[in-house]
């Protein structure tokens, strides 16, 4: 026996009537007219070929084999309304998941805040958050792994667009017992004949210092290129070199008990954002989100600024003469 095409607008309609024992009522419960419903509720009967409801003029009541299709369809439509306003919630960015690959220093000092910020309203939101260098954003973003990146501003891939969020301050960084301790800033120049820690090729850091120490023909060693921050944050406190730092990783790497002196030097800043497909509609939630960085105020730590309209992407060329000295 062929499987009857049953419409959810029927199965609706059947135990609308089921429930209420009045086509005036189950009517208006299902905000269709009477003739409309009666017509459902016959197709639905002519379909299955029994009849479902036993009518008189002063008595509507349920057959048997109406309690047997209500009992066999109740939990699907049960299971299609859940569904479906878990969807509804979707699409109204009240649910989801957002995946956001980030470096790590934002990670663990600019992205908390805003997912808690984000969170107040948005409570059943979950995040998924895989922390990695600047080339490995890119790669998370260009798999689909991922559908934001928090990262420095950089080339662009094609077909990605990036908001920019927050300028960081860049400081030299070193041990105790180091000249620039009694300096209140520093230039690019100074790092010249330094054996510095560097971070690995690939990251945003290491783009923007080789940048700066090519263009004034600086000459450094890079006896020790780390990989991870803690590996950094041991050979500093060694003594064995000094760095050229942002201002979030500072405070990421936890470098407190270090000297860290502002460069005052033109291109000393990085500026970081959300990096994203611009030719990709975005995940109802995850656009919510990125509207919510765009306008959310960050309270900023020393060496960092927020970034407001009017950025045109070039790297920043001004000076820094009114920097705080080191701490």
């Amino acid at each position: 026996m062929p499987i009857p095409d049953l419409t959810l607008q029927q199965l609706r309609a059947v135990r609308a009537l089921a429930a209420s024992g009045s086509f005036t009522k189950a009517a208006a419960a299902e905000h269709i007219s009477q003739s409309v419903l009666s017509r459902r509720i016959k197709e639905v009967e002519r379909l299955l070929r029994v009849r479902l409801f036993d009518r008189t003029t002063r008595q509507l009541d349920i057959t048997a084999a109406g309690q047997a299709f209500l009992l066999m369809t109740g939990a699907v439509l049960d299971d299609m309304d859940m569904r479906l306003s878990r969807f509804m919630s979707y699409v109204a960015a009240q649910s989801g998941t957002i995946s956001v690959a980030a470096l790590p220093s934002l990670a663990a000092a600019v992205l908390p805040d805003m997912m808690r910020g984000f969170m107040l309203d948005h409570p059943e939101v979950e995040f998924e958050i895989i922390d990695g260098a600047a080339d490995e954003v890119v790669e998370r973003l260009e798999s689909g792994t991922v559908e934001l990146g928090v990262t420095a501003h950089g080339d662009l891939p094609d077909g990605f667009c990036f908001t920019p969020l927050l300028q960081e301050q860049f400081y030299g960084v070193a041990h105790h017992s180091h000249p620039w301790s009694a300096q209140s800033s520093i230039s690019w120049s100074d790092f010249n004949g330094e054996t510095v820690v560097a971070t690995r090729p690939g990251t945003s850091i290491r783009a923007i210092t080789d940048a700066a120490f090519s263009k004034y023909s600086i000459s450094v060693s890079h006896h020790f290129n780390a990989c991870s921050a803690a590996t950094i944050r041991g050979l500093l406190r060694a003594g064995v070199g000094v760095a050229a730092l942002p201002a979030l990783e500072l405070q990421g790497f936890g470098l407190d008990d270090l000297v860290a002196v502002p460069v005052d030097s033109p291109g000393a800043t990085r500026v970081i954002g959300v990096m994203y497909h611009c030719s990709q509609d975005l995940s109802p939630v995850a656009a919510r989100f990125l509207d919510f960085t765009r306008a959310t105020e960050i309270d900023s730590p020393r060496g960092v600024s927020r970034v407001h309209g009017g950025y045109t992407g070039e790297p920043d060329t001004s000076s820094h003469a009114g920097a705080q000295p080191a701490e």
